[in-house]
């Protein structure tokens, strides 16, 4: 069941839609009857959320703002904030749920008494994944920050905290876990990927430079130009009569084949970002990644890729921290070239491409690359509400400051006006007309849909949009309970039961019926925050006038049982009406010995 619900979320964020279960006409005039659905958790994508950190001249974040305060634009077009929320290790969380008086829930019948589920010792309320980029950190500065890494583990992590640790080659991979001999032993696993030796050796920057002027015979010297052909001279030691023409055909070859390579890991750790954001998303409490990379290269057509991993961690609320592993981080005056040597005066080649020439073009290249690479860094943490430690060799402060989120934290939710689905990007502009000195992390834009949903789909969206939070939502009064019945030392039955209070439900006239259709979805996630499996019943009510106040009165009632082994879980319910389009969810958390 986890594996199907999965795939059908995977499904679902690639632009496919579930088909709904058939349902047979009814043959009775039932006013209430409830079926089993599957469940579709998906996210949503009308509403655009804007993550944004605000900070004073010290650098310390800035609460107390209100939504009156901030300026919107899409496109240039001011825009209306509709939603506004305040988050952060200093903001109040929001109160619970108002409690309902359930009805009693028929027994189950079972060999052993129900026990009411009791609450755990310790559940999760943060979770962290650090990300290592084994593609591009070189040995020294992956191991200083494999030392720094482990030392914060040990001295900041809680009983409460959950941490996993990835790679960017996907050679190490550890899912949330608190067990801290487990995350120091992979760490030890944690090496760079070892890269093929290219001739001439020149970065993915420079070849996109070299493969977008369109010149392949390299006739026109442009720094990436003079670089490529002169490295080939030199590590192919070329010299004579056609050097040049030799040199350019060799340069331009690698230049293609880095070109692919680079835009294909490229395009695996941005599409690694955002699927773990999404998976995170299920997780209760405080989320956030962090992500160890000297930065990479973004060619131009991949930019839409980094903007759809923005877009996945601000709708679920997943803070990206990067933390750039070199620390102070300097080009060299005067480069050299591995396993070549550049002279000057070699028989037929001309001046520019000479030793001394190529090394100043390269000094140049590498500045550029170093300042364009690190973009990639910014601009994850900026469109996310997270931050960028960079320039800094303090890594381990680096690490006990990004793990904890920020002290406040805005999101900014607005509707686009006239958008139309047409796949086109958005820049954003966030600012504080009437707030002097303060700098604003924000997220630059966004792409817009390449089609329309139906009604269906948007449901879809809104449900999973709050199944995969951890915020209680009240615009329907509901109560949640919880028990359990062990049928072995291992396997228990764990009973969901959700009362719906009906008094706040629109109902609409129809056929001298008073109708709504109202989604029940129940959501299981271990003692890590992991998905375990869900479950999703509709209830159809088509009430008569004469019985709509005892309705009112009584409110309904849904359970649902999953199979489970013993141990902690969160229960995550999500209650959502047709006809008001109004939401509720809670939370449960229980341990089962």
């Amino acid at each position: 069941m986890r594996y199907f619900v999965l795939g059908l979320l995977v499904a679902v964020m690639a632009g496919q839609t579930p088909a709904p279960t058939p349902t047979p006409a009814p043959t009775n005039a039932a006013e209430v009857t409830t079926r089993d659905e599957a469940p579709t958790f998906q996210s949503r994508v009308s509403l655009v959320r804007v993550p944004v950190v605000v900070r004073d001249k010290t650098g310390k974040a800035v609460g107390g703002l209100r939504k009156e305060d901030f300026q919107l634009s899409d496109r240039g077009k001011a825009q209306f904030v509709a939603q506004f929320s305040a988050e952060g290790t200093a903001v109040p969380k929001p109160k619970p749920t108002p409690e309902v008086t359930p009805v009693p829930a028929e027994p189950e019948e079972t060999s052993k008494p129900g026990e009411p589920a009791k609450p755990p010792t310790v559940l999760p309320t943060r979770f962290i994944a650090y990300i290592f980029d084994d593609l591009h950190l070189e040995a020294g500065d992956l191991l200083q920050a494999r030392q720094a890494a482990t030392k914060h583990m040990e001295q900041a992590l809680r009983p409460t905290d959950r941490a996993a640790i990835y790679t960017l080659s996907g050679h190490v991979t550890i899912e949330f876990t608190d067990d801290l001999a487990l995350l120091r032993a992979a760490m030890l696993k944690i090496i760079p990927v070892p890269h093929p030796h290219s001739v001439p050796p020149i970065s993915y920057f420079v070849a996109d430079q070299i493969v977008r002027s369109g010149d392949p015979n390299l006739t026109v010297p442009l720094p990436a130009v003079v670089v490529a052909v002169g490295e080939a001279i030199a590590c192919l030691n070329l010299s004579g009569r056609g050097v040049l023409a030799m040199a350019a055909s060799t340069a331009q070859s690698t230049a293609n084949q880095i070109v692919s390579e680079g835009a294909q890991q490229t395009r695996s750790a941005l599409l690694m970002l955002k699927t773990l954001a999404s998976r995170m998303g299920a997780m209760p409490g405080d989320r956030s990644i962090i992500l160890v990379s000297p930065g990479f290269y973004l060619a131009d057509d991949l930019r839409s890729d980094l903007t759809q991993v923005i877009e996945r961690a601000a709708r679920v609320n997943v803070i990206i921290n990067t933390l750039d592993a070199r620390g102070l981080y300097t080009v060299d005056a005067i480069p050299d070239i591995p396993g070549c040597t550049l002279t000057q005066g070699n028989d037929g080649v001309p001046a520019q491409f000479d030793g001394p020439n190529v090394q100043q073009q390269l000094a140049q290249l590498e500045s550029q690359a170093n300042a364009v690479q690190g973009l990639v860094l910014d601009e994850l943490a900026d469109g996310t509400g997270g931050t960028a430690f960079r320039n800094n060799n303090d890594l381990l402060g680096g690490f006990n400051r990004l793990s904890a989120p920020p002290e406040y934290i805005y999101y900014l939710g607005f509707y686009p006006q006239d958008m139309k689905p047409d796949g086109r990007y958005h820049g954003l502009k966030v600012t504080l007309p009437n707030r002097k000195g303060l700098a604003i992390s924000a997220r630059k834009g966004y792409w817009a849909p390449s089609h329309v949903e139906d009604e269906a789909a948007q449901s879809a969206r809104e449900i999973a949009e709050a199944v995969f939070s951890r915020d209680p939502i009240s615009d329907l009064p509901i109560d949640l309970r919880t028990q359990f019945f062990k049928s072995s030392e291992q396997d228990a039955r764990l009973k969901v039961i959700v009362h719906v209070d009906l008094k706040a439900v629109r109902f609409r006239k129809d056929e001298g019926r008073n109708r709504d259709d109202v989604t029940v979805v129940a959501a299981l996630f271990d003692r890590n925050g992991n998905y375990v499996t869900g479950m999703q019943k509709l209830v159809e009510m088509r009430l008569l006038d004469q019985n709509m106040p005892r309705r009112l009165t009584t409110g309904i009632s849904v359970g649902t049982d999953f199979d489970v082994k013993v141990g902690a879980y969160l229960i995550r319910v999500v209650v959502r009406d047709r006809e008001g389009h109004q939401l509720a969810a809670s939370n449960a958390s229980v341990e089962i010995p």
